[in-house]
């Protein structure tokens, strides 16, 4: 996005687009203020167990079967609207909520940046459940005087409150106690520590849960933890991964070959899905996406084209053609296309760093720090994000809050901070003095990171500074030999240079080191350009 752009989409789509998926499988019943109500299809089985606990015989019983569950519907509602409500008095927009079998989903257009706030949207649910079960207690109270059965709906109802107030309140991502204790650890120790802290303490209840799951054969408890396990996972952009290749090898082989970087399979992948289901859009932006770290920007304009003739308001899709404008300088162009990405979805972050990265080109900084102030208010677990804006810090004078961004990449991925994609190299041109000023401190306190040293050394070999690329390109194959954008980068140095047969070894040497198959090829045709 911009010419700051660097791939995300296989990243952080995946899980994204899972919940989506979820929530597609709903009905809606009501539209409150803006606000969709929906009942996920899996509300059904609810009253099946219903009906295991009261067993109804009659027209009574099925009546006080009904208001029981009607009550169970009626708490987790109005907990998922105590958390709606205090997010629209923090100023944000609340999508949808949607019931299902194990409780509720608040859908939030984003999360606020500052804790404090989500410390109160999260502690408004438990409220309102101990608001509920506290009325339930004093109305089984008042009406065990009058009728024992419905009396005894009342202290069904107080125990479920109870059991979901305890459930909610456990200190395990992405449960409320969960997402108050994250809230409350970044208000302690700040935003660095409070993911690694909720994660600590998280992991081992979640293990609890699942051996309390696997002794009462308990086959839901063990379901719901798969869910709380992928969530966990999106609190460690490495975690992630490895969940995301993971799925992505069972479930999807694109985004899997994708994920590690060898593109040409990928696209093989990609193509043979297309095929099946030409209507599919992730297909093309998958393949699209390929095809832009291949440097075959002409076929990604294809098949983003084709998915902009499937899905014209998609704002993954949007978002692409914008960066292809990007890439090929054109600005205006890539504004336009972020413009109207915002215009589709005006509370994702994606659109503002879009914007804020095309304003940087632009040098126009203010605004584009405020551009992507936005974006990172919306979206906070991608390194690109802050690498951008620490170099809008860095133009503005202001190096403190520059390297307060710097440090909040490395934490979230080194590789994501300190490095780019092939084709977004160029983002490196005119920022010599913010490369070497933050490669220095990376080096200063990681001086064993090879992607610090290949950082640096793209960053020399785009603004020309041959002999020093070379060097950084030597120190990062020292620590890691297998990597061969190490050797293209540094062949490609030794060809500015003209000297001839040390780039042919290192061009050699990518045939050797990598499988890759764009790669490979890469090399190859390097190769051969240097025959007389």
């Amino acid at each position: 996005m911009g010419r700051n752009s660097r791939r995300f989409w296989a990243e952080v789509i995946p899980f994204k687009s899972s919940i989506m998926k979820f929530l597609t499988w709903s009905w809606k019943v009501a539209h409150v203020r803006g606000v969709e109500i929906r009942f996920h299809y899996s509300v059904l089985f609810t009253i099946i167990a219903a009906y295991s606990i009261f067993r109804p015989v009659n027209l009574h019983g099925g009546l006080i079967t009904l208001i029981a569950l009607t009550g169970f519907i009626l708490s987790i509602f109005l907990h998922e609207v105590g958390h709606a409500l205090v997010a629209k008095l923090a100023g944000v927009e609340v999508k949808s909520v949607v019931i299902w079998f194990l409780g509720g989903f608040t859908n939030l257009s984003y999360e606020p940046e500052k804790p404090l706030p989500r410390l109160a949207i999260y502690a408004a649910g438990p409220f309102v459940t101990i608001l509920l079960g506290v009325s339930f207690f004093a109305t089984y109270f008042y009406l065990r005087l009058i009728s024992s059965g419905y009396a005894q709906i009342c202290l069904y109802l107080v125990t479920l409150n109870v059991i979901l107030l305890i459930f909610n309140i456990l200190p395990v991502y992405p449960l409320d106690g969960g997402r108050m204790l994250q809230a409350l650890m970044e208000l302690l120790f700040g935003k660095s520590s409070a993911n690694l802290i909720t994660m600590a303490i998280s992991i081992p209840i979640l293990i609890g849960l699942i051996g309390l799951g696997i002794y009462s054969h308990d086959y839901i408890l063990l379901f719901f933890c798969i869910f709380i396990l992928l969530a966990i996972s999106t609190l460690n952009q490495r975690t992630l991964r490895w969940v995301n290749l993971g799925l992505s090898y069972l479930f999807r082989r694109a985004g899997y070959y994708y994920l590690q970087g060898d593109y040409e399979r990928a696209v093989q992948y990609c193509t043979r899905a297309i095929e099946r289901k030409p209507q599919q859009v992730n297909n093309y932006v998958l393949r699209a996406a390929c095809y832009l770290h291949m440097l075959q920007n002409e076929d990604a304009l294809l098949d983003v084209q084709q998915a902009l003739e499937i899905a014209p308001k998609n704002e993954i899709v949007v978002m692409l053609r914008g960066d292809i404008c990007s890439i090929e300088k054109d600005s205006d162009g890539a504004f336009e296309w972020y413009e109207l990405a915002h215009q589709i979805n005006p509370n994702s972050g994606l659109p503002y760093f879009g914007r804020g990265s095309v304003r940087l080109d632009k040098n126009e900084y203010q605004p584009a720090l405020e551009d992507l102030n936005k974006a990172i208010s919306r979206l906070t677990t991608l390194a690109l994000f802050y690498v951008v804006r620490s170099k809008v810090h860095y133009r503005l004078g202001n190096l403190e809050a520059a390297h307060q961004d710097q440090d909040s990449a490395l934490h979230l991925s080194e590789k994501d901070a300190l490095t780019h994609a092939d084709f977004n190299l160029q983002v490196y041109e005119g920022y010599l003095d913010w490369a070497d000023d933050c490669y220095a401190r990376v080096l200063f306190k990681r001086p064993r990171s090879w992607y610090a040293y290949q950082g640096r050394a793209d960053v020399y070999y785009v603004n020309h500074e041959y002999d020093k690329a070379i060097l950084d390109y030597t120190k990062a194959l020292e620590i890691n030999p297998r990597e061969p954008r190490l050797y293209l980068g540094r062949g490609k140095s030794y060809c500015a240079r003209a000297e001839m047969d040390c780039a042919a070894a290192d061009f050699r040497q990518v045939l050797i080191v990598t499988e890759k198959l764009h790669l490979r090829r890469w090399a190859e045709e390097l190769l051969a350009s240097l025959k007389p």
